[in-house]
């Protein structure tokens, strides 16, 4: 299990001044789907799996934002950007101090919206052959692009989580994670509550996509696409945050209400 590396702090950190989804959305007026997924059913098929370096090094915090930020990309930009394992990395230690010694959730989101990131650029393109994907490299577009999100909000229950996976394409949410837990992921089970959990081994952040008809949720880690069971996810989370991405179409089309979100912003700024 050594190759499967923890690396999201616990207990978090908590801000008074957080944003509540709930601030922001109208929850109980919007209507959310049965079943979603940001990548095949908004984007035409699921993305290429990646490890991101989580198997060398604790960097799940922003291996999670990689594979957020590219579905956020791709619907800013209409093309699958090129993020490398290097601009994982980079930003991980960036944020660390250069030590391999895992990051808080919010910390990592306000570096995230205050002073963006890195990533390689050009483009990962879908080729002609359903189901698969090549690089395509001649184009020098930007050598890097930096990236960063508008504003991000706290998540307070599976309803709330599911409604930032339909109308803001995912969520990030921080787990405990036990024995028990690396033995099904190994296994392909679905994570679920089973018995004793075992040794409490850390934090982790996964990135969530979609929820399905069955009330599981998907996520990505560990470069693959890892079934949640509602109950253990509620049982194991301990920070879930939604993002509000700087597209402009996005924003004049999203059931977010822009007027309080700006004010709430500058609240932050201000105090």
């Amino acid at each position: 299990m050594a190759e499967l590396h923890l690396g999201c702090h616990w207990p978090p950190l908590y801000d008074k001044r957080n944003i509540k989804l709930s601030a922001i959305m109208p929850l109980r007026q919007l209507f959310v789907p049965r079943e979603f997924d940001a990548e095949v059913d908004l984007l035409g098929r699921q993305f290429p799996a990646r490890m991101w370096g989580n198997n060398r090094e604790g960097c799940c915090v922003i291996a999670a934002q990689a594979n957020w930020t590219r579905v956020l990309e791709h619907i800013e930009q209409g093309r699958l950007v090129n993020i490398t394992d290097d601009d994982v990395h980079n930003e991980y230690r960036r944020q660390s101090n250069g030590a391999d010694n895992g990051l808080y959730m919010l910390d990592a989101f306000n570096s995230w919206r205050n002073d963006g990131w890195h990533i390689a650029g050009g483009t990962l393109n879908k080729a002609k052959v359903p189901g698969c994907w090549r690089k395509i490299f001649p184009k020098p577009e930007p050598e890097k692009q930096h990236l960063n999100i508008h504003a991000f909000a706290a998540l307070d229950s599976l309803d709330e989580l599911r409604a930032a996976v339909y109308y803001l394409h995912g969520c990030n949410i921080a787990v405990r994670m036990y024995d028990e837990d690396f033995r099904q992921f190994e296994a392909g089970e679905t994570w679920h509550v089973n018995g004793n959990p075992g040794e409490f081994r850390g934090g982790h952040c996964v990135y969530i996509p979609a929820f399905n008809t069955d009330g599981t949720i998907d996520c990505w880690t560990w470069g693959k696409r890892q079934k949640i069971d509602p109950e253990w996810l509620w049982n194991r989370q301990y920070d879930m945050y939604g993002v509000v991405d700087n597209r402009n179409a996005f924003i004049a089309n999203s059931p977010v209400d822009v007027e309080k979100l700006e004010a709430l912003l500058r609240e932050i700024v201000n105090s």
